[in-house]
């Protein structure tokens, strides 16, 4: 009972699905990135929307349709790309989502001292509340998708709660005259400088995660009907959320004063002390993170779908590819993919500050998630050269459009891949820091392709 073919008893519902695919492809953290750059952000989103997300939109449903193993982006780039890309491609998917679950979680320790007085650069104090929430997470994850669905769930209604209330206090204030920024005569060109370049790819990583969906397309009532709508839904709402969510935090504060670790935090306590309810700012400051909380457990479930589909491929041991009978959880993929978080978290504090720390998660995070991104956007245009699918979805203007979408989604995740790597202008070190997440890069491709030879050599061995 223990098999790799047993199937979960529970699915998920329409708006569990959409809940789930907004938690895994939106972030309000990277608001606050976006307005430290001032307003000329804010036709970034709209840019980024449709050079990017409606390319993966697109290239995530016809690719979902073709391929219905659940393996998502990694099953995407094995079957157009072969064996070696699909498994470098899910290599660096997944392990993308470790510094970003670092990242995540220093974020949310940051939220919650913010909340409660405690010392921003305590690192201790950083670490173990990190270790708190990646073990709550994990044990919701063990208890399987009758009980996971309901962090992402419960965060995403908190998510559009804060929002909702930033939105609503930036009207306020700039009902009152008092706007932080004058929005009339400031310049929407963006300039080429490492904020600008910082934030393309920052953007293109804010939108990405959609993709997610297509591991549960197994596991959907409605199956590709419901991930049709929920991405229709994802992209609307996300531009709303980044758009709405900027210009209300550059009502708040100026740009200069906006950071991007702190950036939230400050601007949250400004905007309610402006109207009377400052008090309350702890309070708003928790529903923030539980929102990040069910991003951070939405985002776990994805990575642990490619751990269980790298072990159906036999490219990790077999315990991976098994699943609990009673739950249809993945057990053992879940519990590694925890300790390596945690790992993470310990190493990427290693000689640096908190801010430091982070800077560097973010950095590596963004990188690593948009290589994948190259791999599935060529693997969905060698598919154009194939057999349409009898009744299958696809984007007004048939092939010609999906071919279009796929080179300008292929071309927006190259500059975002560039942009990653341009150091930071008050960088002491720049050549070093580009050095540090370049050869981190590369040093991961090194490990992947080793595993990749290793299990190769293994099941040539066995046949």
């Amino acid at each position: 009972m223990t098999d790799a073919t047993i199937a979960a008893p529970q699915k998920l519902k329409f708006w569990d699905t959409a809940l789930y695919t907004l938690a895994v492809g939106t972030g309000i953290r990277w608001i606050a990135v976006a307005a430290a750059v001032g307003p000329s952000s804010l036709p970034m989103w709209l840019l980024a929307l449709i050079t990017f997300f409606i390319p993966l939109s697109v290239a995530t449903v016809e690719l979902t349709t073709r391929f219905e193993d659940g393996g998502g982006i990694y099953s995407w780039a094995r079957g157009t790309l072969g064996p070696f890309a699909g498994f470098i491609c899910g290599w660096f998917y997944w392990t993308n989502l470790l510094p970003y679950f670092a990242g995540i979680l220093y974020f949310l320790s940051g939220l919650l001292l913010a909340a409660f007085g405690g010392d921003p650069k305590d690192t201790l104090l950083y670490m173990g509340i990190s270790v708190g929430f990646t073990l709550l997470v994990t044990a919701v994850q063990i208890a399987g998708l009758k009980y996971g669905k309901w962090v992402p769930n419960i965060g995403m209604a908190c998510g559009w709660a804060v929002l909702g209330l930033i939105v609503l206090v930036g009207i306020v204030i700039a009902g009152r005259g008092q706007s932080a920024t004058d929005f009339l005569h400031s310049s929407y060109v963006p300039v080429f400088n490492f904020d600008t370049a910082i934030l393309w790819g920052t953007i293109v990583f804010a939108y990405c995660g959609v993709e997610g969906v297509a591991f549960l397309r197994n596991e959907i009532e409605g199956g590709m009907r419901t991930v049709v709508r929920v991405l229709g839904i994802a992209g609307i709402s996300g531009a709303l959320i980044y758009i709405l969510g900027t210009a209300a935090f550059l009502v708040i504060l100026p740009s200069s004063e906006l950071s991007r670790l702190a950036g939230f935090t400050d601007a949250l306590r400004v905007g309610l002390s402006h109207v009377g309810i400052g008090a309350f700012a702890p309070v708003v400051i928790l529903l923030f993170a539980l929102s990040m909380l069910g991003g951070f457990a939405a985002n776990f479930l994805m990575g642990t779908r490619i751990l269980f589909a790298a072990g159906i491929d036999d490219y990790l041991p077999a315990a991976f590819a098994r699943r609990n009978p009673r739950t249809g959880a993945p057990v053992y993929a879940i519990v590694l993919q925890s300790v390596l978080t945690l790992v993470m978290v310990f190493l990427s504090q290693a000689g640096s500050s908190v801010a430091g720390a982070y800077d560097f998660m973010v950095a590596m995070g963004v990188l690593t998630i948009v290589i994948p991104y190259v791999f599935m956007f060529i693997g969905h245009l060698k598919t154009q050269r194939l057999p349409p699918i009898p009744g299958a979805w696809a984007p007004p203007g048939g092939k010609r459009m999906s071919i279009f979408l796929g080179w300008m989604g292929l071309v927006s995740t190259l500059i975002a891949i560039v942009c990653t790597l341009i150091p930071n202008s008050s960088e002491q070190h720049p050549l070093t820091a580009f050095l540090k997440i370049f050869l981190s890069a590369i040093a991961m491709f090194v490990i992947g392709a080793g595993l990749y030879w290793l299990a190769a050599r293994r099941r040539k061995a066995a046949a």
